[in-house]
This record gives structure tokens, C-alpha cells and sequence, in this order.
């Protein structure tokens, strides 16, 4: 249980008439919700992330691998589900623990390589790694959108675990 109440989806519905929030509100957006100004500035970045030109499975890939490094429970919890469905592996954290011995494509070692640098020690991110992605074909606005996702997913984390889920 979140540490604090979320809206109601009484009040959520209400909202959804100024917003694109979804219909029922996940847990996570009712308790964003309780200051209105705040979670109207957040949707767009969310859309945004769900609308980038990453393919859904490696989104999800990279969502759950960063949650699950961040330590944030709630939300490797619901996207490794996600992403059970989307690839059809039942030992998915072991999996993305593992990434760099695992039978992953190489491109996605590359990405989740990146992935785990930049939420250990963003400093420790080199030229090299991001040649690593141009290697695979990320051009810039690709990897400006793994960029974005990463950093996204690791802001949500911390919103999660710092009101409770």
C-alpha cells in the first residue's frame, strides 16, 4: 500500500476530461494525481515514451531491466509481465541479470550495456558506448530515445518508491 491515498477514480474521471490520463488510472497516476498541475505536465512525457520509434519489446526490455537494477519492486513487478507477454519468456529478470552471458541478441547486450551504465554511474558512459548503438544502426534521434527512456524509467522508479509502491 502507497504511503499516501491516491485519487479516487471518481476524481480521476473528472480529470480525464482536461488530460490524457487512462481510463481506469493505474495506482502509480492516482497518486501523481494529487497535485493536478504536476501530473498534467508528467502525461506528455509519458505518451511521449510510449511513442517512441523503440520496438514495444525492447522498450519493455529496457523498462524492466532499469527498474529491476533501480530496486524499484512495483514496477519490474508489472512491466516484467509485460514483457513475459511480449516475448514469451517465463525467466525474464534472471534473463536481463544475466543479460551478457544470456542468448540476447548482441544489439540489445549493446542497449542494456548502455542502460546499465548510465543508471550505475552516468559518468561512466563513453564516446564508445554510443558508437556501439550507431554499430547497430541507432542513428541520433533513436538514441536520444533509449536515452530519454532510460532516464524516464529511473524518474518513475523514484516517484514510485519514494510514495510507497
Amino acid at each position: 500500500m502507497p504511503w499516501i491515498k491516491p485519487m479516487k477514480q471518481s476524481a480521476m474521471k473528472e480529470m480525464q476530461t482536461k488530460n490524457q490520463s487512462p481510463d481506469p488510472a493505474p495506482l502509480f497516476n492516482r497518486l501523481l494525481a494529487n497535485d493536478p498541475e504536476l501530473y498534467d505536465a508528467f502525461l506528455p512525457l509519458q505518451e511521449a515514451i510510449k511513442g517512441t520509434s523503440l520496438s514495444e519489446e525492447l522498450r519493455e526490455t529496457v523498462i524492466t531491466f532499469v527498474s529491476m537494477k533501480n530496486g524499484c519492486e512495483y514496477c519490474t513487478k508489472s512491466h516484467k509481465e509485460l514483457l513475459e507477454n511480449l516475448i514469451g519468456r517465463e525467466d525474464t529478470l534472471q534473463w536481463l541479470e544475466n543479460y551478457e552471458e544470456s542468448d540476447m541478441e548482441e544489439e540489445w547486450k549493446a542497449v542494456l550495456n548502455y542502460a546499465d551504465k548510465l543508471i550505475a554511474k552516468p559518468v561512466k558512459v563513453t564516446k564508445e558506448d554510443v558508437q556501439r548503438l550507431k554499430d547497430f544502426g541507432y542513428d541520433e534521434k533513436a538514441i536520444v530515445q533509449l536515452n530519454q527512456t532510460i532516464a524516464y524509467t529511473s524518474y518513475t522508479n523514484q516517484l514510485s518508491m519514494g510514495l510507497g509502491l
